[in-house]
């Protein structure tokens, strides 16, 4: 089964990659110089107030480096693996979602997967490369415990963001509205590209508990760092177990309710 949906996603990536890129290779050398160019800017940029400040928020450069990286590497695999939830609504407002219901293949996987970017990929090597540059010079000696630790929360993270973007989905197909609550997220996800100790205490409920941010990004930072609590890994582990089983039940129920644009 496995084998089975990891070739219809290939090919409906190749397809996707002929049909955008090949056509235009010129067009596709920008996008991919485009992608790198900003992500190398605010790098630079966090270098650059770092080797004059020292530190932001208590933390050094490379510290405050794995913020960041652990935070592209994060939000570049879910746009690279979910990009087509983006499409959702356009999906349902020109009955594509319509035929997809009546393929013998899973409806949510087959939406995610409609618009995979290859390109993506060309960003996220070069992002775990770097990732694990910046780990490596950490000032305080990373143990085998706090690297363990460190990626069962980014792979925690990742089921936070894709629970967060099903239920985006679902939202998509029950009311057909998916622009304001996805760009909610992306505004709220890139701070997550900071510590959390930068922001003022009802900012931090906020990208803790109702979206969280701190779950996918800040806590796996800190956890690698030695400085976040049992009690937080737990607290994470269960805020993604909890919010995945809800995010299901949420598409579960919108397909339920969804009506048919041709009905």
């Amino acid at each position: 089964m496995v084998t089975h949906y990891l070739k219809i996603w290939w090919q409906l990536g190749v397809i996707n990659f002929n049909i955008q890129y090949v056509a235009s290779r010129i067009s596709t050398t920008f996008l991919i110089l485009g992608k790198i160019i900003r992500f190398g800017f605010f790098f630079f940029f966090l270098v650059a107030l770092l080797t004059n400040t020292k530190t932001l928020a208590g933390f050094s450069l490379y510290q405050t480096l794995l913020f960041f990286m652990t935070f592209n590497f994060v939000d570049i695999t879910i746009q690279f693996l979910l990009r087509g939830i983006y499409l959702a609504r356009q999906l349902v407002r020109e009955g594509q979602f319509d035929s997809i219901l009546v393929k013998p293949i899973n409806p949510l996987f087959r939406v995610a997967s409609h618009n995979i970017d290859f390109l993506d990929f060309f960003t996220l090597v070069p992002t775990i490369i770097i990732l694990g540059i910046v780990i490596s010079r950490l000032e305080t000696p990373t143990t085998f415990l706090n690297l363990l630790i460190y990626f069962a929360l980014v792979l925690n993270g990742l089921v936070v963001a894709t629970a967060i973007h099903i239920i985006v989905a679902a939202v998509a197909v029950w009311t057909q509205e998916i622009e304001q609550e996805i760009w909610i997220y992306r505004d709220l996800m890139t701070m997550g590209r900071f510590p959390l100790e930068i922001y003022s205490a009802p900012v931090k409920t906020v990208i803790t508990f109702i979206i969280p941010v701190a779950v996918m990004v800040t806590f796996p930072a800190k956890a690698l760092l030695g400085i976040l609590s049992t009690q937080l890994v737990i607290v994470s582990l269960t805020i993604g177990v909890l919010l995945l089983a809800a995010s299901l039940k949420i598409w579960s129920l919108a397909l339920k309710n969804y009506t048919s644009v041709s009905g």
